[in-house]
């Protein structure tokens, strides 16, 4: 299946082949369908004294309205001379009441609405309960999934489609709780209900409860043929919800995109395409759903038939007729909510499927099992022999052996495509190289811990992300302890204090989505301010400065080497400023280093870094000193 993942338990494959297969062998077909619920009965185990409580009440509750049939026995006994029948109470005189006392009759009467007083509070507990435990089983499925979604690395998140993965986070998660709780509570109330309602029967009049209920084997029919269709349909549902969310995502994040090619319409267009997939594939799964209901009554009906032929043909007393009706009647609503629970299972189980295979995901880098954290750094990092490739034949980088002194500044100088992001992917662990080995201060970087590497490394890129808070929130980012004196200092030296004093509401100024509320230059200073604030040994710049002006770029520029001082600074320099104030370039050609020194060294020595420079810095170095003048 397309952009499906392999689960270790096979439960996925099995599942998604069951509609082209269905001759599946019966250990193999009841494995796919316990397997999610099995998995899933792990988030009940914290709540389980509630949940417990839930099914007892549930129980209760069942057995109660079993016995109802049992009260109106007992009243009808009281009140209508043993014995007689529906015509002979119809037509008896005085002389046909019973001899009991009113209050003895007002007392045995009231036993009805205690009964049914009794069972409404279990029953509400019984859903109370069950609703505590659905909503915080939710919580916890959510919560995991999506803790396990952000400890992905990189390489997952450049496959998988952002819409889907929110889809199965607030979608699929939903399904699959209401198929562990809710169904759990009925799967134990409702057959409690049935049984201790035909109990019941059987105990008034055998006879009767056999005619009445010799056509309950059929109801099962209805549920397994519309059960194989609600599978399916139900699995297209969820699929559809996903390509939905897809779309919805992509238009949001993309609006400029859509709006500067005048796409509104285009995006409405597979909106609607979606929308009415997801519309039909829900009727169906309605319709198979709202069938079972009506088919059933339908067959109960001649059941009934059945069972006024026998009274009529034995002359059952009034007594025993109407609690047998009475015990019919209650049976009705526990049998159609069993008749449903197959079918919502169906439903749930290509969620529950979903889940799980995004919880059997295994990151591609993880942390090894005896990494230490990354406590002290001087940011002094090595790449020896290295290569790496993105999943292609050709490498990314191949044979990079690099020495970065702690406390110097480096530019990457290349085409598009030369390696330059990627090693600075490989500094942060995004990815693990597939030869050689990367160090800081002399540590492979796979023998620490992911998080103290990364708290050890500031980043400025080229596509800054700021989130839809406020400025002062947006700078803390950097590091969550820090005091608001600290992030207005931080902002000084990124030269945005000035600009933030200007907004609206200054530092609690909301910026928009991905900061939509300010400029490409108060953005990017905002997220350089980010990068000071954290004050990491190791800085890594990719084009930080290319969507500032000159003016802001002389002031980013100071900014940067005070912040350079004592620390290892990496970046991939597309303006000439950042390359003179480097120690050292380092110049890159499809995956290798070619040469490295200064920019004075190279221009005379290097043939492909005159080029570069040619290319992109001196005809812009001529145009801005033609400008100046």
């Amino acid at each position: 299946m397309r952009g499906a993942w392999k689960s270790p338990t096979g439960c996925y494959t099995v599942f998604f082949s069951m509609a082209k297969q269905p001759k599946l062998p019966f250990p193999q077909l009841v494995r796919a369908f316990w397997d999610p619920y099995r998995r899933l009965l792990v988030y009940l185990v914290p709540y389980k004294k509630r949940f417990i409580m839930g099914l007892l009440f549930g129980i209760g509750a069942g057995v109660l309205n079993g016995g109802f049939a049992l009260v109106i026995k007992t009243v009808g006994e009281r009140i209508v001379p043993d014995g007689q029948s529906l015509s002979q109470a119809a037509f008896s005189g005085p002389e046909g009441k019973s001899d009991a006392t009113f209050e003895s009759v007002l007392w045995v009467s009231l036993l009805i609405p205690a009964l049914m007083i009794a069972r409404g509070i279990f029953s509400y507990l019984n859903s109370y309960c069950m609703a505590w435990v659905s909503y915080r089983v939710l919580r916890d499925i959510r919560s995991k999934l999506f803790t396990h979604i952000m400890s992905q690395s990189m390489a997952f998140f450049t496959q998988a489609k952002s819409g889907k993965l929110i889809s199965r986070v607030i979608n699929d998660t939903r399904m699959a709780q209401n198929a562990l709780t809710s169904i759990a509570g009925d799967i134990v109330k409702d057959p409690v209900a049935v049984i201790t309602g035909v109990s019941v029967l059987v105990y008034i009049d055998w006879k009767f409860s056999l005619t009445t209920l010799v056509l309950f084997p059929i109801c099962i029919i209805p549920v397994v043929v519309f059960g194989k269709k609600i599978r399916q349909s139900g699995k297209d549902e969820q699929t559809e919800a996903g390509q939905m969310a897809v779309i919805l995502q992509e238009s949001f994040a993309g609006i400029r995109v859509i709006k500067s090619f005048a796409r509104e319409n285009y995006q409405v267009e597979q909106f609607d395409i979606s929308s009415t997939r997801q519309c039909r594939n829900s009727i169906r799964v309605r319709k198979s759903i709202e069938l079972v209901g009506p088919i059933i009554e339908s067959v109960s009906a001649f059941g009934v038939v059945l069972a006024l032929f026998y009274v009529y043909y034995f002359g059952v007393s009034i007594t025993h007729l109407l609690a047998l009706l009475a015990g019919i009647f209650m049976l009705y609503n526990p049998i159609k909510a069993l008749s449903r629970i197959p079918m919502q299972m169906q439903k749930c189980l290509a969620s529950a499927t979903n889940v799980f295979e995004l919880l059997n995901k295994v990151p591609s880098v993880l942390d090894a099992p005896d990494a230490s954290p990354l406590t002290q750094c001087q940011g002094q990092i090595t790449f020896n022999r290295v290569d790496f490739s993105y999943g292609s034949d050709q490498k990314a980088v191949h044979g990079i052996s690099l020495q970065l002194e702690a406390g110097k500044q480096y530019a990457l100088v290349g085409a598009s495509g030369a390696g330059k992001s990627t090693l600075l992917a490989l500094i942060q662990r995004f990815y693990d190289p597939q030869k050689g080995t990367v160090l800081i201060d002399g540590r492979d970087l796979r023998t620490l811990t992911q998080i103290s590497l990364r708290e050890h490394v500031g980043v400025v890129t080229q596509e800054t992300f700021l989130f839809h808070d406020t400025i002062l929130s947006n700078i803390r980012y950097g590091r969550l302890d820090a005091t608001d004196a600290e992030i207005e200092a931080a902002a000084k030296l990124a030269y945005a204090h000035e600009f933030i004093l200007a907004q609206p509401e200054g530092y609690q100024t909301v910026v928009g989505d991905k900061g939509c509320m300010l400029s490409g230059g108060q953005q990017q200073r905002l997220a350089i301010a980010r990068a000071l604030l954290k004050n990491a040994p190791v800085l890594l710049l990719d084009e930080a400065t290319s969507a500032l002006d000159s003016e802001s770029e002389k002031m980013i520029q100071a900014a940067l080497e005070r912040l350079a001082k004592g620390r290892t600074v990496i970046a991939i320099a597309h303006r000439l400023s950042t390359i003179l104030k480097s120690d050292k370039i380092i110049v890159m050609d499809q995956g290798t280093i070619v040469e490295t020194g200064t920019h004075k060294e190279l221009l005379n020595s290097s043939p492909l870094y005159r080029k570069v420079y040619e290319m992109q810095f001196h005809d812009h170095d001529e145009e801005v000193a033609t400008t100046s003048s």
